[in-house]
């Protein structure tokens, strides 16, 4: 029996950003995304519950089963990210989608700069990596 009894069939992720508008116009506008619900945690209640030392807000985006909660702290921390060999942590979010190669067309037309080039990693199976505005990893897998 798992020690965590979940209640849906899929997790929420957080990313924070440094600008929650600029980020809600990449992945509501530009990506497409619905916002779902948006939340302001105050101080007292961030720090009791241990997640932050101050204020912080953010926007549920649905992106199929998962909630993606774009999350701008008062703190304003450092832009973390990159490569999958830059730390260790989280270090990516996969959508899996219909075609890459049309997926990489739709976001570079959109102004999004693709971090290297469409590669078949096994036969049939293509990714894309490309960054949010803040730097954070995102990856779309599929067919060509």
């Amino acid at each position: 029996m798992p020690l965590i009894k979940m209640t849906k069939g899929s997790i929420d992720i957080g990313i924070v950003v440094q600008d929650l508008e600029r980020a809600a116009k990449f992945y509501g506008g530009v990506l497409g995304l619905p916002v779902v619900r948006e939340v302001e945690i105050a101080k007292e209640k961030a720090a009791q519950a241990g997640c932050a030392s101050g204020r912080f807000r953010f926007k549920a985006f649905q992106a199929g089963e998962v909630q993606l909660k774009v999350v701008q702290a008062d703190a304003n921390p450092p832009a973390g990210g990159g490569k999958v060999d830059r730390a260790t942590g989280y270090r990516y979010i996969t959508f899996a989608v219909e075609s890459v190669g049309e997926t990489a067309k739709a976001l570079q037309a959109a102004g999004v700069r693709l971090a290297g080039e469409i590669t078949e990693v096994v036969p049939g199976r293509f990714i894309i990596f490309f960054p949010d505005p803040d730097g954070n990893m995102l990856e779309c897998v599929g067919p060509k």
